[in-house]
């Protein structure tokens, strides 16, 4: 499955979704607590539904999920954002962050896809209003009335110089693919297609390549940047990249107009997600799981009385053996203590125990 967003895939999904800027948001749903659907309207495009999963997903769906309540948080953002024009859309530098800003006293929705990810609304200024999840690090916090402050990377791919990418394969001590994944942020797919563009080992110390190697991988770091789309779903890698890669040559593949698209296809026919229940299911499965509990329950004490009853009818058959050893007991604890009663009894026919700490006998009939 198609888990997440790669910096680069980021770029491209913004890039094709500029057309919605001057788009009016209809309304807001969410089918899931860290699923957002912005149902938006753009002029002589139509309705047009943008699905967002924090941490994960940013694309456009062809059709709506079914929506269960709504959360505080996505009823927040129908008073805040509902009828707004959207004004602009962008990544943040080379950062997995996606910034929709609205003419609305020019309210600002964040999404994050790094880590567990996140989606914010700040006001103008950049001020958080609210949030679908309150954290605090040790360099920075989300929660209400703070500035939203995210974590940079050091360098941006999108605007790499010469001098920055010798700067980072001097300084690093991971193996060069690792540097281009984490260092720059490309993640592990397109540090491995560079590589191979660049006819370099993914597994060398960045520190041993020379000038015309660094140089090389910065073309390819910057064609890669600017390569017109040609959407493809991958079928044997599980795959939906925004053009051919040959990390990937030799696969089944589909190929689709927009990046969007892809996605699109993707979800509805080759990755089958569940449907989240609705109100009503979650409230049968309830029932049906107490039911079942009572049902355990119930075998069980049916068990146990049909033991017990055995236990009582064997009494009942051998009720003068039974009552001879609790008469001969009772006159012995007149006389001893449960210690020395168990002393006394060790060996005898019907009894097999004695716990005189519990003041206990075990009889066998």
């Amino acid at each position: 499955m198609k888990a997440n967003l790669a910096s680069l895939e980021l770029h491209y999904i913004v890039d094709e979704l500029q057309f919605l800027v001057g788009g009016r948001v209809d309304n807001i749903y969410n089918p899931k607590k860290e699923e957002l659907i912005l149902q938006m309207f753009v002029s002589g495009k139509g309705k047009q539904i943008l699905r967002i999963i924090s941490g994960k997903l940013l694309y456009l769906a062809s059709s709506k999920r079914d929506a269960s309540e709504p959360s505080g948080f996505c009823m927040f953002l129908r008073k805040h954002l509902g009828n707004s024009r959207l004004k602009s859309v962008n990544q943040l530098g080379s950062e997995r962050i996606v910034e929709f800003v609205f003419e609305k006293e020019g309210k600002k929705l964040i999404v994050e896809f790094f880590g567990k990810g996140n989606i914010l609304l700040c006001d103008k200024d950049g001020v958080i209003l609210s949030a679908l999840v309150y954290h605090r690090w040790k360099d920075r916090e989300i929660r209400a009335k703070v500035k939203y402050k995210y974590p940079q990377m050091r360098y941006n791919y999108l605007e790499l110089k010469l001098s920055d990418l010798k700067s980072l394969f001097k300084e690093t001590d991971k193996s060069l693919v690792k540097c281009l994944a984490a260092d720059l942020g490309l993640g592990g797919v397109y540090s491995e297609e560079i590589c191979l563009l660049s006819s370099v080992d993914k597994d060398i110390e960045p520190s041993g390549l020379g000038e015309k190697e660094i140089k090389d991988m910065l073309k390819s770091i910057k064609d890669m940047v600017v390569r017109k789309t040609r959407a493809l779903v991958v079928y044997g890698g599980k795959d939906v990249v925004p053009f051919a890669l040959k990390k990937y040559d030799g696969l089944k593949i589909k190929e689709f107009k927009s990046y969007n698209s892809a996605f699109d296809h993707y979800f509805i026919n080759d990755f089958k997600e569940e449907k989240p229940k609705t109100k009503q299911e979650k409230e049968i499965e309830k029932l049906q799981r107490r039911l079942k509990s009572q049902e355990d329950t119930l075998n069980e004490l049916m068990n146990k009385e049909v033991k017990e009853r055995e236990k009582g009818e064997l009494i009942y058959q051998n009720y003068e053996l039974v009552n001879s050893v609790l008469v001969e007991l009772k006159k012995a604890l007149k006389k001893y203590d449960w210690k020395e009663v168990e002393k006394k009894l060790k060996g005898h026919k019907l009894v097999k125990g004695v716990n005189s700490k519990d003041k206990e006998i075990t009889i066998e009939v």
